[in-house]
Parts: C-alpha cells; sequence; structure tokens
C-alpha cells in the first residue's frame, strides 16, 4: 500500500496538527469513530513501512534531524512532524496523516548540504499546513500526500508541488537557510529520478530560480552547511552499512536550473 495514498478526515488532520510531534495520543473514545479509523490506518501503514524496509535507530541521527527541522518550525510558528528514517536504499519522503515523515536511508544520502535538507523538510511542512487549510475551508478530506512518496509521476500534483515549494523559500529565508538549496535537491530528484519530472518541472524551477535570486541576500549569508551535516551521513553510512553510491555523487551533466 502506498504511503501517499493513505486518507484522512479534515477533521481528524486538524486534530493531530495541534499535537507535538513526538507526542502522538491516540483519540479518546469521545471522538468520531471516523477519526480513530483514519489514525488506526495511518499507524498500521507506519508498521508495515518499518517491517518492509526497516527502520535506523540510532538517537544522534534522530535528534539532528529534529533540531533542523525545529528551526524551521518555530520560525513559521507551526508544529513540526516527527522525523524517521528508514532503511531503504530507495528514494522516499511519505508523511503519514498521523504525524510521522519517513526519510529513505538512500535520499538522506542524496542530500548534499544541511540547507538541501532543510528544504526537504519545509517542502513537506508546507504540505501539512495545505492540507490543514483544505481541511478548514471544507475541501475535501483526501490526503494526498507528496509525490516524493510514490515512484509514480502524476501531472495532477504539479501544481501542488510548486505551491510546497515555493512556500518552502519563506520557510527557509525565515530560518536563515539559503531558499535556493529546495531548488537545488528538487532539480537532482526530478533529473536522477524521471517519474518524479511530471510533477517537478525544470521550467517551474527555472522560474522560481529566477524570482529567489532577486530577493537581498542577509548580510552574514545564508546558512548552508555545517559540521552536524557531515557527522550524519558518517552515521548513516555506518547505520545502513554502506556509503553513498559514488555514481550519483559523481554523476556528470546534472540538470540545475
Amino acid at each position: 500500500m502506498q504511503a501517499g495514498h493513505v486518507f484522512v478526515g479534515g477533521v481528524a488532520f486538524l486534530l493531530i496538527l495541534t499535537h507535538p510531534a513526538n507526542c502522538q495520543p491516540f483519540p479518546g473514545d469521545q471522538a468520531p469513530p471516523q477519526i480513530r479509523k483514519d489514525w488506526v490506518l495511518g499507524q498500521r501503514v507506519a508498521h508495515d513501512l518499518e517491517q518492509k524496509d526497516g527502520r535506523v535507530n540510532d538517537p544522534a541521527i534522530g535528534e539532528y534531524l529534529e533540531r533542523v527541522e525545529n528551526r524551521i518550525a518555530a520560525r513559521i510558528g507551526s508544529w513540526p512532524v516527527e522525523v524517521r528514517v528508514t532503511r531503504s536504499a530507495e528514494w522516499y519522503a511519505s508523511l503519514l496523516p498521523n504525524r510521522v515523515l519517513y526519510i529513505s536511508g538512500g535520499l538522506l544520502q542524496r542530500i548534499e548540504n544541511e540547507a538541501e535538507l532543510a528544504g526537504l523538510l519545509a517542502h513537506e511542512l508546507a504540505h501539512v499546513r495545505e492540507q490543514a487549510r483544505g481541511a478548514l475551508q471544507g475541501e475535501g478530506a483526501a490526503w494526498r500526500g507528496c509525490i516524493l512518496a510514490s515512484p509514480l509521476g502524476n501531472e495532477d500534483a504539479r501544481e501542488r508541488e510548486m505551491n510546497a515549494t515555493t512556500a518552502a523559500f519563506g520557510y527557509l529565508k525565515s530560518a536563515g537557510y539559503d531558499p535556493t538549496a529546495v531548488l537545488d535537491l528538487f532539480s537532482k530528484l526530478a533529473y536522477e529520478h524521471p517519474a518524479w519530472a511530471t510533477a517537478i518541472l525544470p521550467k517551474d524551477l527555472l522560474e522560481a530560480r529566477a524570482k529567489t535570486d532577486a530577493d537581498t541576500v542577509p548580510a552574514g549569508g545564508y546558512r548552508v552547511d555545517g559540521s552536524e551535516f557531515l557527522q550524519l551521513h558518517a552515521r548513516l553510512e555506518t547505520a545502513l552499512g554502506h556509503p553513498a553510491r559514488e555514481d550519483l555523487k559523481k554523476r556528470p551533466g546534472r540538470a540545475r536550473p
């Protein structure tokens, strides 16, 4: 079952949004049956994913990812989601309705610096906020997730993905990160994973970069990288038992808008 195809009621989603990421209480008996059903379904999908791909249980990795996400969430006034890392070499980022974001070890290894990592997290937080706004406005209950949760492209997702990426620009700037980092990351992912290119178009990324290039850079510059990110890659290598694929690290002709 694809994580991106999970459905959640709008009310249930808003209820989940009111709790911190690491809390995840089960809805009480007084909650409507559909809310409890959606919650159980989210937990079941999470269980199945961990059973299939395994989970990296290194506390240092989890704490670092949490710090980066908290830095963004605090600046935009949003609760963070709980981030978990799987042992899969495939690339995905699956955001479930129980407020758990699964990032594959393979995707984390492909990310080149802390700003790109922050860009991915900011993009996912944008999806969370958009889903909450849609539920508040009564626009339907379907949980649509992010294109990165599925190996299948979807042209209908183009506008949704670009909206999330555009929102991520502002989130990154607020947190002191280079907003173009999310464009760098998505450009690589679309180039190296053609199925996603149906929803992440180079044309859209080029237009977005032209707009961000006109922004004023802070006097102190943006935060791009740090020693903690290098430690993340080293610990990830140890946890997964293999280094990042060298053919992807050194791939020539990589398209970057």
